[in-house]
């Protein structure tokens, strides 16, 4: 009887354990992409736009929530920047209290080349807004205009 309860068929060694182990592979891969990007964005340092990247129109700017997650416009008083506008506007839009760190940013876009052989070479075309971001994660322009793909906004002399 004893020999016969030794000799009851067992789960293979080995198949929970490699289950196991590709599980916790890709918790591993997934945690160091997730970093890698992270640590991409963060490293990035948006460059300062040249003057010409401020838009014509002294109130054509939006106040964003970090990431762009969220917008909402703002109107400035006379002599007063997109990022005081927005600082105190911020409740109004959003409901929440101002974070201590605000950024104006813009958008660079390049034009494609033309197929024409006489056309200029490519050149910047700049966005018609400035943004101002929620800057809590990076504290700092260039990290926080970086993290959305923007310059920071140059400031206005």
């Amino acid at each position: 009887m004893l020999a016969r309860i030794l000799d009851t068929p067992r789960q293979p060694p080995g198949r929970s354990r490699r289950r196991a182990a590709r599980v916790a592979g890709a918790v591993v891969l997934g945690a160091l992409l997730a970093g890698g990007a992270t640590a991409a964005i963060g490293a990035y340092n948006a460059p300062t736009a040249p003057p010409e990247a401020l838009p014509a129109n002294g109130d054509a700017f939006v106040c964003a929530t970090a990431n762009l997650q969220r917008m909402g416009d703002a109107a400035s008083h006379p002599g007063e920047s997109p990022v005081d506008a927005c600082r105190r506007s911020w409740s109004r839009i959003f409901s929440d209290e101002a974070p201590e760190h605000l950024y104006p940013c813009v958008k660079a876009e390049k034009t494609s080349p033309s197929s024409d052989a006489n056309a200029s070479p490519p050149s910047t075309e700049w966005g018609q807004l400035v943004y101002v971001l929620d800057g809590q994660q990076f504290k700092n322009a260039p990290g926080t205009c970086g993290s959305v793909g923007m310059l920071v906004a140059p400031t206005i002399d």
